[in-house]
């Protein structure tokens, strides 16, 4: 589904063939966005190439740049060879617009990483036309090299569109397709922003998200859905993620990231890690699901919630810590979890209803995602917190907005 945005009337309307150069008028689009294992992913949205080919691709605040599955494997053509014949891709030898770019970026390889872990991550750096709706610009991507066998494993998407934030010294190869986008003009503002309408949210119908699961505006945001006012916070780098969270060789710290102030469940605060600090690191892909918490708090929410071990086949998320059960008819009654972060006193909170997942069955499962160790020291900020707030990104001032939302 192509969706203009809901703030069209607000841009100069215009036209935009396919062409490398950026448009004559600016626009905004919103993506909307598919719920899956692994996060979001954004369908009949986005193309690359000429001719044009559609590729399906996952939504994902924590990457730098756009992943294209290709087909090459050990840095040859030989597809069959890495990829299962399930596996959609892009096919660089079908676009005429293409261009190797491995000269002025030269070739990476990750390992560790968050993609294949303890496999290789390769990527070669190109470029080549990608379109978000109607609007499009050359863009620097990264071709996937895929060094191993994905044997009977398959993704459900042809790559990875990145919304990392870009900081001073980083070149193309560190850029996300929005933020380069924007500098070529193709977008009105350096501003996205994502609003989740979850099942069980009052939108019941998911109109304010046009029936889709989310909405990933690119290039502003929608002022109706903000309740009262978005609060701004600055940016911060918190290296501390690439030893406990995301861990990546090279080191990968491009993250939109906080300063966590202050974590209380209900009206008991709980400790932040004093020597590295806490950091609150924005994630809505599948990092992102459980209510962040440090291991020590977890186990006092465990105690305040009279939770009892159990063992489920498909947890709420991926997390290594263990699961509890709760009755589930005394979640009204629990304590709400809430944080601030630097730069304003707000308390933004995650409601007991939002953090205990209801199986349906009768089995209610504290959906928790802790990180680290003891105290406070990072936690991922996604879809759990998301849900009835308005998250954005500036990548101009480097901040991070968040409002309340007007369903």
């Amino acid at each position: 589904m192509k969706s203009p945005s809901l703030l069209q009337a607000l841009f100069a309307l215009g036209g935009l063939g396919r062409v490398a150069a950026a448009p004559t008028q600016a626009r905004s689009w919103e993506l909307p966005l598919t719920w899956n294992s692994f996060g979001f992913l954004a369908k009949d949205s986005i193309t690359v190439g000429t001719p044009p080919q559609n590729v399906t691709v996952f939504v994902d605040w924590t990457w730098i740049s756009q992943y294209l599955i290709t087909e090459t494997c050990h840095g040859t053509d030989n597809t069959s060879a890495c990829l299962n014949d399930k596996q959609s891709y892009f096919r660089t030898a079908d676009s005429s617009t293409f261009r190797d770019e491995t000269v002025l970026f030269p070739s990476r390889t990750w390992n560790p990483n968050h993609f294949f872990f303890d496999l290789d991550l390769t990527v070669d750096y190109a470029s080549d036309i990608l379109a978000v709706g109607p609007y499009g610009q050359r863009t620097v991507i990264q071709a996937a090299d895929f060094q191993f066998d994905q044997g009977e494993d398959y993704y459900p998407f042809d790559g990875v569109f990145g919304l990392s934030p870009v900081f001073a010294n980083d070149n193309a190869s560190y850029q996300s397709p929005f933020f380069q986008g924007w500098q070529a003009g193709t977008w009105s503002a350096p501003i996205v922003a994502f609003h989740y309408c979850y099942n069980g949210s009052v939108d019941t119908l998911k109109g304010t998200c046009g029936g889709a699961d989310g909405l990933q505006t690119l290039g502003g945001y929608n002022p109706a859905l903000v309740k009262d006012e978005i609060l701004w916070y600055e940016n911060i780098v918190f290296p501390e993620v690439n030893n406990v969270d995301f861990i990546y060789t090279p080191p990968v710290i491009n993250y939109w990231a906080l300063t966590l102030t202050s974590l209380s469940i209900g009206d008991e605060p709980q400790a932040l890690n004093t020597t590295v600090g806490s950091g609150a690191i924005f994630d809505h892909a599948s990092y992102g699901r459980g209510a962040p918490l440090s291991v020590d708090a977890y186990t006092r929410l465990v105690e305040l919630t009279s939770g009892k071990p159990i063992t489920i086949a498909e947890p709420p998320n991926n997390g290594e810590q263990s699961f509890y059960e709760v009755e589930c008819g005394q979640v009204d009654a629990f304590p709400t979890l809430s944080y601030t972060f630097a730069g304003h006193d707000k308390i933004w909170e995650i409601l007991p209803a939002n953090y205990v997942e209801d199986f349906g069955n009768g089995t209610c499962v504290l959906n928790v995602r802790t990180l680290g160790y003891g105290d406070m020291v990072a936690g991922n900020f996604g879809e759990t917190f998301a849900k009835d707030k308005y998250v954005l990104f500036d990548f101009e001032k480097l901040q991070v907005g968040i409002a309340d939302l007007a369903w």
